[in-house]
């Protein structure tokens, strides 16, 4: 069964003792476009705004679920556009870690699969836009 889109919801514990940069959110993977939606837990007097960053399915680079059995789920996400990560608090160069909600297990070990099955459309089409080219060139004489 080919699936149209995969919501996976996130929820990254906070990085200090204080309890900053709590991050929840989810990783939407539609039929164009790979959509990371996230905000920061609001503060007394620090109110953050919901954030979205857009990728092409070509800048994921490579998406790897982790997790045991009594270890939490994580889906790692990497991408070759590291600038538009920059945002997310606790994002590595073009990375992040993504602590999966319970309920989204199920779909989050879908997402890899799902994304090569759409890295192989994208190449598929960028083939078929070369090889048009080529035939357009051949018929001109060029």
């Amino acid at each position: 069964m080919i699936l149209d889109s995969i919501s996976v919801y996130f929820s990254n514990a906070a990085t200090d003792a204080l309890g900053y940069e709590h991050v929840e959110g989810k990783l939407y993977c539609g039929r164009d476009t790979v959509e990371l939606h996230f905000k920061e837990r609001d503060r007394a007097f620090k109110k953050s705004d919901p954030e979205t960053v857009e990728f092409d399915y070509k800048e994921i680079e490579k998406v790897v679920f982790l997790g045991g059995w009594f270890n939490p789920k994580i889906l790692e996400v990497s991408t070759t556009c590291p600038d538009k990560l920059k945002d997310f608090p606790g994002a590595d160069v073009g990375r992040v870690e993504l602590q999966v909600s319970k309920k989204s297990i199920a779909d989050a070990k879908k997402v890899a699969s799902f994304i090569d099955y759409k890295h192989s459309e994208a190449y598929l089409m960028e083939s078929n836009d070369r090889l048009d080219e080529k035939r357009g060139d051949l018929e001109s004489g060029i």
